[in-house]
């Protein structure tokens, strides 16, 4: 009788340790880019056929087009990007021929979870859009885009505002780019 309540007892304290042990692993390391910015692998998604379906949904470009290498900067109380110049010149250069009226819809991310969806908006769009913006870029000297909400104004944007996400204010802080833009 007595070996079985030892038995049992060794039982139970290897089960417990090995609980504990499992509990005290550190958790897996986060995989993907702290922050980018994915152009969707089916070209011929609007912005608003992209706004109407899920985010989880939305396939995805292989490679992102933006990273946080990209950014020289972010002033996260206007939601500004500064791009570096490489960054800049090729989504400037995605841009050359022209861009659809109906946006070319993008989804944010950090370390692979889908923050948010919006798209790019060519300013000359007669559509209206609902969802986050960000604007075709029209100054060559100036390297900075801005997430707005709805085009042709933010009274076109419908739901909550998803830019402040405080996993998007973390991965920035740690990448030291948090910078306020003068007016």
């Amino acid at each position: 009788m007595l070996k079985k309540i030892s038995l049992i007892l060794v039982l139970f304290v290897l089960t417990l340790s090995a609980c504990q042990a499992q509990a005290e692993e550190p958790p897996a390391e986060l995989e993907g880019d702290p922050f980018a910015i994915y152009l969707l692998a089916d070209a011929q998604l609007s912005g608003p056929s992209a706004q109407r379906m899920d985010i989880e949904d939305l396939p995805l470009a292989e490679q992102p087009l933006i990273t946080i290498d990209d950014i020289a900067s972010y002033d996260w109380q206007r939601q500004g990007i500064n791009l570096d110049d490489e960054a800049y010149f090729r989504l400037v250069s995605m841009f050359v021929g022209g861009m659809p009226s109906s946006g070319v819809p993008f989804v944010v991310t950090s370390y692979q979870q889908r923050i948010f969806s919006g798209s790019f908006w060519a300013p000359y769009s007669t559509l209206s859009f609902d969802g986050v913006v960000l604007m075709q870029p029209l100054d060559p000297a100036g390297q900075t885009l801005y997430f707005k909400l709805g085009y042709p104004g933010e009274d076109n944007f419908t739901g909550e505002d998803p830019r402040f996400d405080p996993r998007i204010l973390q991965v920035l802080e740690e990448a030291d780019v948090i910078r306020e833009f003068g007016n």
